[in-house]
This record gives C-alpha cells, structure tokens and sequence, in this order.
C-alpha cells in the first residue's frame, strides 16, 4: 500500500494507492510532525557525534604532538646547551 501525503492550501492530504484523495485527519497530521521533528532531531544528534569525534582526534593529534616536541626538545639538551653557552 503506498500513501502519499501532500500540502495544499495550508491543509494536509494523502493519496491512496488506488488514486483517492483524502484529507488527513489532526492524529495524523501531528504524527507527521512529530515524525518530521524526530528526523530533524536525528540529523542533528548525528552531525553533533561526528563534531564530537573530529574534536576529539584533532585534540589527540596536538597533545601527540606537544609530546613528541617536548621530547626531542629534551633529548637534543635544547634548554642545558642555551643557559652554558
């Protein structure tokens, strides 16, 4: 069975599978909404987890970074070979 909906005039219809055009009833149409809004939500939580998880491996690649820069600072006596020159 394959519905249709589609909005004219500020109300709401649906079509059914045999061609017949009905307007949806109030239950309906606050199902479509709220259906609407849950998709919408989705989206949002889903983009909100991949900028969550970007952050997060961009953090990690600078604290590696910072690191591995102190490190090499200190194997080298970068800080001894200034204050004894």
């Amino acid at each position: 069975m394959d519905v249709k909906y589609f909005e004219k005039d500020g109300k709401g219809y649906k079509v059914d599978s045999d061609g017949e055009k009905y307007r949806i009833s109030f239950s309906e149409e606050l199902q479509l909404k709220n259906l609407k809004a849950a998709k919408e939500t989705k989206k949002w939580l889903k983009l909100n987890f991949y900028a969550k998880v970007s952050l997060a491996l961009i953090l990690l690649v600078l604290t590696v970074t910072v690191l591995f820069l102190l490190y090499r600072l200190d194997a080298i006596d970068f800080f001894t070979g200034i204050l004894y020159r």
